[in-house]
């Protein structure tokens, strides 16, 4: 992460704790008027437009306030989305009864695992595979995502 993401979690860490989201990653894209940054935060449950909304509102004027961007800017603050990548407890504890498919190694050969997530424990997450729980270490998971239930 460069030094102007970094800058501009620190701003919205803590709007998210107060708004009572986790803020799950900042991207800073483009240069001049045509950049972007992106905001995204989630909690366990997912997160409404109305909360996107409200935090995007106070994010831009703690920006304003701190002027990290010298030039114009576009700031979007959103929810990670199905593609997003799920690393770690915190993560798979979000998306705790959502379907999701994972890219992992057993035995040292490559596997897949979709189903619906049960629980997020603190070295693996637990994943119902047909009526059946799989343990999945999250130190052998190469990729992870949701995926859509059809």
């Amino acid at each position: 992460m460069d030094d102007l993401e970094e800058r501009i979690r620190a701003l919205a860490e803590p709007l998210a704790d107060r708004a009572d989201v986790d803020l799950v990653a900042v991207d800073v894209r483009g240069t001049g008027p045509r950049q972007l940054v992106r905001v995204m935060i989630d909690r366990k449950g997912g997160v409404t437009v109305e909360e996107c909304r409200d935090l995007s509102g106070a994010l831009s004027e703690a920006l304003d306030a701190a002027d990290p961007i010298p030039q114009r800017y576009a700031l979007e603050v959103t929810s990670p989305g199905v593609d997003h990548p799920l690393e770690g407890q915190r993560a798979f504890d979000r998306v705790e009864g959502r379907t999701v498919r994972i890219h992992c190694r057993r035995d040292g050969e490559p596997a897949e695992v979709r189903g619906t997530v049960t629980a997020a424990e603190p070295d693996a997450v637990v994943v119902d595979v047909d009526g059946r729980a799989q343990r999945v270490p999250y130190d052998s998971i190469d990729k992870a995502v949701q995926t859509l239930p059809w």
